[in-house]
């Protein structure tokens, strides 16, 4: 596990996570963690050598500031700070919503980063779309969550008790719980990423010139699900814009798999990565 410090004093966590080949760097979606790759890695290890990164404020990382900037140009720099961090040369990487919408900004601010990108359903809205509003529905229960449990084993039950965990592989979300907990010391644990800051990435979301994105240039699937599931409807229409605006960007589409896709069916997103990320794009 490495700790990468930005110039605010904030820091992201970079976990290797196994395997044999180039490195992998797998970027997670607001709120979440690099455990929620947990049952995708297994089978990516024999064509990569995987590395899941903590954004600040997220899983093994721990908020240094009240009042920590969640802008995502600063998500994107911790992007780049892994990709140093593993040499700096250009590798190929895998994102989920938020990662996967900072791996597109990352490779805008610093051309040449990747030679391959899978992006699960990034949230990125075009020009002219609304922000979202302290009184949006996911900003308001981002800052309801309970964020303090007796134990980790309540904390898992208490998520996968529901959607969207509820649908999700039981492995993944416990790796995503423990990874995302830490003792409170009054015999409880706490959940790394707080309500606040969660909201607060939702409410930084700001609209982006679709026309920029021409300049990754570099081989980009662009995943969607399209479960009816009701919590599937916002991120779903975004992907085939986005992949028709990347400069070689291709959609795919899976009918079973939600806006949680990677938690839900690992081996599913793992052979459709490799596929895409391993021949002929990492050779």
């Amino acid at each position: 596990m490495m700790r990468l410090t930005h110039a605010d004093g904030e820091h992201a966590v970079l976990h290797d996570l196994g395997g044999s080949g180039p490195p992998l760097l797998l970027t997670h979606g607001n709120g979440l963690n690099a455990g929620m790759w947990a049952t995708v890695v297994p089978h990516l290890q024999q064509s990569f050598r995987c590395w899941g990164l903590d954004f600040r404020g997220h899983g093994a990382s721990r908020q240094q500031h009240d009042q920590m900037s969640v802008d995502r140009s600063r998500l994107a720099g911790e992007i780049l700070a892994a990709v140093n961090a593993l040499g700096g040369e250009p590798l190929v990487a895998a994102g989920h919503s938020l990662g996967a919408a900072c791996l597109v900004l990352a490779e805008l601010q610093q051309p040449g980063t990747f030679r391959g990108l899978y992006l699960y359903e990034p949230v990125l809205v075009p020009d002219g779309s609304p922000v979202l509003e302290t009184d949006h529905e996911l900003v308001v229960a981002a800052r309801r969550r309970r964020l303090r449990f007796a134990t980790v084993d309540e904390a898992h039950d208490r998520f996968v008790s529901k959607p969207p965990f509820s649908q999700c592989e039981p492995a993944a979300v416990r790796a995503y719980v423990e990874l995302g907990t830490y003792p409170s010391g009054d015999d409880a644990v706490r959940l790394s990423c707080s309500g606040d800051t969660e909201a607060r990435i939702f409410e930084s979301g700001g609209p982006v010139d679709y026309r920029l994105f021409g300049a990754v240039s570099c081989p980009t699937v662009v995943a969607r699900g399209d479960s009816p599931a009701m919590w599937n409807s916002g991120p779903p229409q975004l992907a085939a814009p986005i992949a028709e605006a990347l400069g070689n960007g291709r959609l795919e589409a899976f009918a079973e798999l939600s806006h949680f896709g990677p938690m839900e069916q690992g081996e599913l997103v793992a052979a459709s990565i490799r596929a895409h990320l391993a021949p002929p794009v990492a050779a």
